[in-house]
């Protein structure tokens, strides 16, 4: 059986096919914006925020944590995505 290619309906990004967890998802973002990491702000899908947290060891406080010198907050997404203009 072939695996189907992705379609619009497919919400996961084929460039993160082999991310591990979502802490690398966010890892990976990070780096994205490794040189503007001033006032960024990153929401993380609210169904993956306690793994985050709990593989992150980070706390939350308003669904909110700061994480490698980034703000991250709970979100309504289907990735990890940058807040601004969200």
């Amino acid at each position: 059986m072939t695996t189907p290619h992705p379609s619009h309906l497919d919400q996961r990004d084929p460039a993160k096919a082999d991310v591990r967890d979502i802490r690398e998802e966010v890892d990976r973002e990070i780096e994205v914006y490794a040189r503007d990491l001033h006032d960024l702000v990153l929401l993380v899908p609210e169904d993956s925020w306690d793994e985050f947290l709990k593989l992150s060891g980070c706390v939350a406080e308003n669904e909110a944590t700061l994480y490698r010198g980034v703000m991250l907050r709970k979100g309504p997404v289907t990735a990890v995505v940058v807040q601004e203009g969200f």
